[in-house]
């Protein structure tokens, strides 16, 4: 059985689709510049609902299995779905590896799946945690098991180590070395890679991502790529940090665009012990100035997918879509519709030092 890696497909405007196309592409300007900046603060939406659906049509001369994954429940996010299909096609709702999963067999001939998404989703600023005193050896031992260590994407039997921490352990020392707090040292990585990287979608045949060593190569990456590239610096110092996968939405204009997207989550200490899980978007300002927008932020328009649980299996199996035998032929088409997209409330993100932060030098950090 050959594996086509994730790449859902679609352009996609408010009520009426123009057109699909076969990936949902990431757009860069979607988080880029969300809220009103001003000197002194900036602001996002608390609250986002939305009502989406993919409708996808198949025709193939075998059998193949379509996998997907719906949008979760938790605590910042509220979400349902509803399946509709032809009668070749056979669904099971599947759990493993700390995600929930559909599995569409589809048997030969013209299929088709409509999913329909329900959606509420919340904003959430971390910025209280800027002062936090938790150190490092205040981070839970069973974090630290779950991710710090490599993890690996799996291809035409070649394993890449997409987040490798022991290639960034000589850089992230230096960087951090003025640093004592766990949410210090973050945040340099942070502002490291937002002044030293840029944002560039660079899939390799087969649409399999960049290692974060060829990111720190190439000074460039998407989403996912940029989260490996903090993930490995975070964790080759000790800090647990992994990969949140989902989709963001968002309305400009008056359309709405739909796109894959991914974004760091970690866990800051406290003196008391106590913890908190964080999100960090390293796309919001990569290129630019370290402004804190997206850092300890979570925009609602982030919609959560998976988490990644440190298992490069898990990890892999989440970016598969399709499972196909050899010499199928199969044709895929996707029309996507955004039926409804309200925002709500208000969410004030206040910036201290502000101006230290917009005339800091950019630094350049080698290995």
């Amino acid at each position: 059985m050959g594996a086509a890696i994730k790449g859902i497909a679609v352009v996609i405007v408010v009520i009426i689709a123009l057109t699909a196309v076969y990936y949902i592409a990431e757009d860069t300007n979607l988080l880029n510049g969300v809220g009103n900046i001003t000197t002194t603060s900036y602001q996002m939406p608390s609250e986002l609902s939305t009502q989406f659906s993919r409708n996808l049509s198949f025709t193939s001369d075998m059998a193949f299995t379509f996998y997907f994954t719906p949008t979760v429940t938790n605590s910042l996010q509220r979400s349902s779905i509803s399946i509709s299909h032809s009668p070749n096609v056979n669904g099971t709702s599947r759990n493993s590896q700390n995600r929930t999963y559909w599995q569409m067999q589809i048997n030969p001939g013209s299929s088709y799946i409509n999913i329909t998404y329900n959606v509420s989703s919340y904003g959430k600023t971390w910025q209280n945690l800027n002062n936090s005193t938790g150190v490092p050896s205040q981070i839970p031992s069973y974090l630290k098991t779950e991710y710090d260590h490599a993890e690996y994407f799996n291809y035409s039997s070649t394993n890449l180590e997409v987040i490798n921490p022991s290639f960034f352990t000589k850089l992230t020392l230096n960087l951090t070395k003025n640093e004592t707090t766990v949410v210090g040292k973050l945040d340099a990585i942070y502002n490291y890679i937002v002044q030293n990287y840029r944002y560039n979608i660079s899939y390799n045949l087969g649409n399999v991502p960049l290692s974060a060593q060829q990111v720190y190569q190439q000074r460039e990456g998407d989403c996912e790529e940029l989260s490996y590239l903090f993930e490995s610096m975070s964790r080759s110092i000790g800090i647990p940090a992994w990969t949140q996968y989902g989709l963001l939405i968002q309305e400009t204009n008056g359309q709405a665009s739909l796109g894959e997207h991914a974004w760091v989550q970690t866990y800051i200490p406290s003196s008391s012990g106590n913890g908190t899980y964080v999100n960090i978007d390293l796309t919001v300002e990569v290129g630019g100035k370290d402004l804190g927008r997206g850092f300890l932020v979570k925009y609602p328009f982030s919609l959560v997918e998976w988490t990644d649980n440190g298992n490069s299996s898990a990890m892999v199996f989440f970016h598969t879509e399709l499972e196909t035998p050899s010499g199928i032929n199969l044709s895929q088409q996707e029309i996507d519709y955004i039926h409804s997209f309200n925002q709500s409330g208000t969410i004030v993100l206040v910036q201290e030092n502000i101006f230290n932060l917009i005339v800091a030098n950019t630094s350049k950090e080698y290995i």
